[in-house]
């Protein structure tokens, strides 16, 4: 992270209730690191070094190892604000991690995630984005718990994963990640992933409500739009990209706006575990998948809002990023009604 970078306050927010319910009084930790004693507001955002101190400073006061899973149970919807919402309206599964990992740099995670989807398993995949070291298993052992939260709370269902995976080999406590996932759990893998039927994707959710969702998303939007210039150079990029939805930036173009050149620009983002395509793919799906299950615009006027040449470009892509064809992703959300 570079000096200066800000995350929401909710991480350290919910570390303190958990630090509370494990009968450890945060308030003097939160003062020694610089933090105020109140972080009720979903506005409020803590320095990043001042926020990794308190983790430090929390396990140890805690004498914890696992305290990574037992914050993660804290992340319920209201900690987002907007994100929460966005995601807890949405009228399936797949749009609501559609929407997670758009506007994900809206969230105090320290992960870059990204979503794959086959015919028979989906799954959500987990890189540190910046080197973590020793706190490494800590974010993966808190994100990856609350994105499982997260989807219980949206399916209503208990033990909705089909196996978790991590690279780091078992820790001592490595008997609680069964129980704590609910499913199968294996380490010492090529990733840190959450794994789940692909068929539970386009069921819809208890909670979803598309005109919520879309008022949501646009607040998120907006507030994606206002992050400082501070964050990492793949949220600053994403940033970018959104601005400009009718018509595709060039890499040469978006390194000048960064102020940087074309090579550093590729070597910053493979840093970050990420690229200038794959972002590009990122904010483009999000923003055609939400124009598909939101409005009735019909595939042209999708293509011309969102940087394609016609629709037939347009449909190309969608096939390559979710094996379907746009009106089935549409019909398949909303009942019909397009493209």
């Amino acid at each position: 992270m570079p000096p200066g970078a800000k995350h929401p306050a909710a991480g350290v927010m919910v570390l303190a209730r958990t630090l509370q319910d494990l009968g450890h009084d945060p308030g003097p930790l939160l003062h020694r690191c610089g933090l105020p004693a109140n972080l009720a507001g979903t506005g409020q955002t803590v320095l990043v070094e001042r926020e990794i101190a308190f983790i430090r400073a929390a396990l140890e006061l805690s004498g914890r190892p696992d305290l990574g899973l037992l914050a993660g149970r804290g992340h319920r919807f209201p900690v987002f604000g907007f994100w929460g919402l966005a995601l807890a309206a949405s009228p399936t599964l797949a749009s609501a991690i559609r929407v997670g990992l758009q506007y994900v740099d809206l969230t105090h995670t320290f992960l870059r995630w990204s979503f794959q989807r086959d015919r028979g398993d989906a799954e959500l995949v987990m890189r540190a984005s910046v080197p973590l070291g020793e706190l490494e298993t800590f974010f993966v052992e808190r994100d990856a718990m609350a994105a499982a939260t997260l989807l219980e709370d949206l399916t209503g269902q208990r033990g909705g994963l089909s196996e978790a995976v991590f690279a780091y080999p078992a820790p001592a406590w490595a008997d609680r990640y069964a129980a704590t996932f609910g499913c199968p759990v294996s380490f010492r893998r090529d990733r840190h992933a959450l794994r789940l039927g692909s068929a539970r994707l386009d069921e819809p959710l208890p909670g979803g409500d598309p005109v919520t969702a879309a008022a949501a998303e646009a607040q998120c939007r907006r507030l994606l739009e206002t992050l400082s210039p501070a964050g990492g150079l793949a949220m600053r990029l994403r940033r970018f990209i959104l601005g400009h939805p009718g018509r595709l930036p060039t890499q040469d173009e978006a390194a000048r706006h960064l102020g940087l050149s074309r090579r550093s620009l590729r070597r910053r983002l493979a840093e970050e575990g990420t690229g200038y395509r794959a972002l590009v793919d990122e904010v483009r799906f999000g923003l055609v998948a939400g124009y598909l299950e939101n409005t009735a615009l019909p595939l042209d006027e999708i293509a011309a809002r969102t940087g394609f040449s016609d629709a037939a470009n347009l449909s190309h892509a969608f096939v390559r990023w979710t094996g379907e064809t746009p009106g089935r992703w549409r019909s398949g959300r909303n009942g019909g009604g397009g493209a």
